[in-house]
């Protein structure tokens, strides 16, 4: 099957599921849906903007940006959100005004970037993934790193582009394994302690894909060099890991946990986009094209990607799909797609 036809099959499986109070899973789902840019669906998309620009909170948090009560596996059994998890739809957000224009899109994405400047912080200054404490979460480099730097570049404020690298390196230095350059999930400041300490594979793809993201915005920032070092040790360090079957497990270095599609994506996506820019060794490309396509010729007729672990991620969650994992599917299409034009000969 050509590999645009299978992306077309699940863009439209995505949206044909919206979730009209979710306010960070979407997020990369619009991404995909904009890089391939087929004009009914990225109208399709505009809708989903419009809805979170229209349920906007008071505090600047778009999308509801709803609290979670009475979570039933992972680390937390609650998570009220701070600004950095809306804040994931500020970039495409900014993606979309810079093709349309709008300034109400503009406007949304300074509200939620000030929400961010106002959010609660360890005492070195990192952004709280939740109310609930004082907390570092690796998703978070990607929830908003991104979209700080992209509306710093876009709004000519520089001080938002260096909040997005000081951000990102805060949660370096808490949570990448000095020696084995991989990332742990959650640190928690107060007791000193990682409420979820393993080496989980998405959490590593989330770190992964804000690197390369980063490094595209912002290439001559003076912490550019940092993150491309890192990504480029973190990629080498996974593919480490990576399972015959061309997946990499739910828990890096557990080979008794689930493949894990999500993470494998990010994998993929991450090193071609990396290699792209040059700061990602061209080795690792036969290890991304056998990612990507493990996961690809996993893909439902109806567009679903399964075997996605679900929020929060970590041991004990049950598998799934999820609009992250559609949209970290296209992604990686759209970036391979010159490499692998058929996917299930």
């Amino acid at each position: 099957m050509d590999i645009a036809v299978l992306a077309q099959r699940v863009a439209q499986f995505a949206l044909a599921h919206p979730d009209e109070r979710d306010c960070w899973m979407k997020a990369t789902a619009i991404s995909g849906i904009l890089a391939w840019g087929d004009p009914a669906a990225m109208e399709a998309v505009d809708g989903w903007l419009r809805r979170a620009i229209a349920t906007q909170r008071s505090n600047g948090n778009l999308n509801y940006a709803d609290a979670v009560r009475a979570i039933g596996a992972g680390h937390v059994r609650s998570f009220t959100p701070t600004a950095a998890l809306p804040a994931s739809l500020g970039y495409p957000l900014l993606r979309r005004y810079q093709q349309n224009g709008d300034a109400v899109y503009l406007e949304a994405a300074r509200r939620q970037i000030d929400a961010l400047r106002k959010s609660p912080r360890t005492s070195d200054g990192g952004i709280c993934a939740r109310a609930e404490a004082s907390e570092l979460w690796i998703d978070f480099t990607h929830l908003m790193c991104p979209f700080m730097a992209l509306y710093g570049q876009i709004a000519k404020d520089p001080d938002a582009i260096d909040e997005a690298f000081r951000q990102y390196r805060v949660h370096i230095d808490h949570l990448v394994d000095p020696k084995k350059h991989l990332a742990r999930h959650a640190w928690c400041e107060a007791p000193d302690h990682y409420p979820q300490s393993t080496f989980w594979s998405r959490g590593n793809g989330w770190l992964a894909c804000a690197s390369v993201d980063l490094v595209s915005i912002a290439p001559n920032h003076p912490d550019a060099g940092h993150v491309a070092e890192t990504c480029a040790q973190l990629l080498e360090a996974v593919a480490h890991y990576q399972d015959a079957s061309g997946y990499f497990c739910h828990v890096l270095d557990d080979p008794a946990s689930n493949l894990e599609a999500s993470g494998t994506l990010m994998f993929a996506y991450a090193v071609t986009r990396g290699i792209e820019l040059g700061i990602v060794s061209k080795s690792l490309a036969p290890a991304a094209s056998r990612a990507f396509l493990a996961v690809a010729r996993a893909v439902e007729p109806s567009g679903k990607v399964p075997g996605v672990a679900v929020p929060p991620g970590g041991p004990g969650v049950p598998f799934d799909w999820t609009l992250f994992g559609q949209g970290f599917f296209l992604l990686a299409a759209h970036h391979m797609k010159g490499e692998l034009t058929e996917v299930l000969s």
